[in-house]
């Protein structure tokens, strides 16, 4: 199977998305070597055998910290990142959530008024 390249994108929003999907690909390796790093430090950091339940906390701690934080950034992106497709409000009124598409075209819109013309 030959691999080929996509055509390239034809409207701005098109190549704003898939510059985020690498931009997400480079987190998503950064924050891996983060974690895998983190994870030996701890385990192979030399660390006492009494002090083997301390070194299980803070590996567990680190990594649910790593884990939100992926989970941030990948919101964030989401939200506020480069494509734009999402907008969230967060206010003392409550939280608002909207999606839009701004590939679609625009909708046709109809509009009749009656006329009565005497015979």
């Amino acid at each position: 199977m030959i691999w080929r390249a996509p055509p390239p994108p034809t409207t701005f929003p098109e190549g704003q998305r898939r510059r985020m999907v690498w931009m997400l690909f480079g987190a998503g390796c950064v924050t891996t070597a983060l974690l895998i790093g983190a994870a030996l430090i701890v385990w192979r950091g030399g660390w006492p055998v009494a002090l083997a339940g301390k070194q299980l906390d803070f590996l567990g701690w680190g990594m649910l910290a790593l884990i939100a934080l992926v989970g941030i950034v990948i919101v964030s992106l989401a939200i506020g990142g480069p494509v734009g497709r999402f907008k969230a409000r967060f206010g003392r009124d409550g939280a608002e959530w909207e999606a839009e598409d701004h590939d679609d075209a625009q909708s046709a819109t109809v509009t009749t008024t009656p006329q009565v013309k005497p015979q």
